[in-house]
């Protein structure tokens, strides 16, 4: 039997700093492609999250297009709609636009949608008392139609509809249409509102 002899690497001292490099070059490496994998996990999470507040925001806005779209001489003339996602932080109505928002992480996410119909963040009851108010006790029911130019009906409107109405998320939400008549001279007109309220 013959011996064989093998270099002994305790001798070699280069041979361990190769060794020592190359192990130190592979964790670093392997930190690296963690790190991508989780940033993408967390962008992933964060498209995600984005995403269903995107559809939330979506149904409510379509929820309250839908009873705008309707004939007030349809049997459908109000809705509900009620949150699927619990974690939302703020939901706010307008009269022109859904705004939603949710923290996750430290992160604040919005979404915001375009509201189509002439929309008032009001009960009917409110909405009425402020057009008595205004118009000697004309709240714009057919009965008591206000005698006044549409563009000013409109602009009292426009006001009431730019102020926000912060919506509970654990409550239904209550969407109905409602007309208001208008007197000029004999001629009676009407103005569609979709009223949103809790």
């Amino acid at each position: 039997m013959t011996n064989i002899k093998t270099p002994h690497i305790h001798k070699d001292q280069n041979a361990w700093i190769d060794l020592t490099l190359s192990k130190a070059a592979l964790m670093i490496a392997s930190i690296v492609i963690l790190s991508a994998f989780y940033q993408l996990s967390t962008d992933f999470n964060d498209l995600q999250a984005q995403d269903q507040l995107d559809a939330e925001a979506f149904g409510l806005k379509n929820a309250i297009d839908d009873i705008g779209s309707s004939s007030l001489n349809s049997i459908r003339k109000n809705a509900t709609y009620t949150f699927n996602d619990k974690n939302i932080a703020r939901a706010i109505v307008t009269g022109e636009y859904v705004r939603l928002e949710k923290n996750r992480n430290g992160i604040v996410f919005y979404s915001v949608k375009p509201l189509t119909f002439k929309t008032i963040p009001l009960k009917e009851e409110d909405l009425r008392n402020i057009l008595a108010t205004n118009f000697n006790g004309n709240d714009g029911n057919e009965d008591h139609t206000i005698d006044v130019k549409a563009a000013t009906v409109l602009e009292i409107l426009s006001i009431k509809g730019r102020e926000e109405l912060i919506l509970n998320t654990g409550k239904r939400v209550h969407i109905e249409k409602t007309p208001i008549y208008l007197k000029n001279n004999t001629e009676v007109n009407k103005i569609e509102l979709v009223l949103v309220y809790q």
